[in-house]
């Protein structure tokens, strides 16, 4: 076994409200020197930069989860974790069915950009992806465990966009494989302000929208920071474990 550290949650340049630093080779180099050797990389309703970093980590020797922070139709974010591109291609899919078809305003909210793991522009997302899809939360987790994917709730402390603030309780048929908690409170402090957290596997994630802001809040024991590894880890099966460190 080995210790990992991890930052589960951070956003690329495709994030219209995330910083245009934010490309695939400045994102794993940043891990790198802060010791991540594990990241997930969750965008807002989107996953088409999450292959490139992905690949631009296998060069660095950075692992990389690749997923979608999804919003559903409660304004609950959620991140959610796909093994393979197969998953996640068709898990994007119906995230994109589920937003509304309105075009993103550049001036607005900032651009949209997909890159390739050079960091390279390829294109952009025309449609606005700071929008609630069509999907409840516990249908956005039904439909992930179907595609074999991890469903964990984002930054439940917050006061908006936030799971513990919008609907008072976590649903009990959701199941999540962790909740998140945000980097300035901390799991301690959480747990004490939040009962409803009790019972529940917890990480802690940076949010990261610009490269000062990725750091490993949450360790992980596992054999090698792979999805498989993680999702043992989260339910502390055979040794594996997770737990905040920030």
């Amino acid at each position: 076994m080995e210790v990992c550290l991890a930052d589960l949650h951070v956003h690329t340049a495709l994030s219209p409200c995330a910083e245009a630093e934010m490309t695939p080779p400045a994102i794993v180099e940043v891990a790198a020197e802060q010791g991540v050797g594990l990241l997930g990389i969750c965008d807002h309703n989107s996953a088409e930069n999450a292959i490139a970093v992905a690949e631009a980590g296998a060069a660095a020797g950075v692992a990389v989860l690749c997923g979608i922070e999804v919003q559903t139709r409660e304004d609950v974010h959620v991140l959610t974790f796909f093994e393979d591109a197969e998953a996640l291609s068709r898990w994007q899919a119906e995230v994109y069915e589920g937003l509304p078809n309105v075009a993103n305003d550049e001036a607005r909210f900032g651009e949209q950009v997909v890159l390739d793991p050079r960091g390279v522009l390829k294109g952009r997302v025309t449609r606005l992806l700071l929008a609630s899809t069509s999907m409840g939360i516990e249908d956005v987790a039904c439909r992930v465990r179907e595609l074999g994917g991890l469903v964990i709730p984002a930054h439940v402390d917050r006061p908006s966009f936030s799971l513990i603030r919008n609907l008072g309780f976590v649903p009990r048929r959701l199941c999540p494989d962790a909740l998140e908690v945000s980097a300035r409170l901390g799991a301690s402090r959480a747990r004490e302000m939040f009962p409803q957290l009790a019972g529940f596997q917890l990480v802690v994630s940076s949010d990261a929208h610009r490269l000062s802001e990725i750091r490993g809040y949450t360790a992980f024991r596992l054999e090698r920071p792979t999805f498989s590894e993680v999702k043992l880890a989260l339910a502390s099966i055979g040794g594996r474990a997770a737990w905040p460190v920030g």
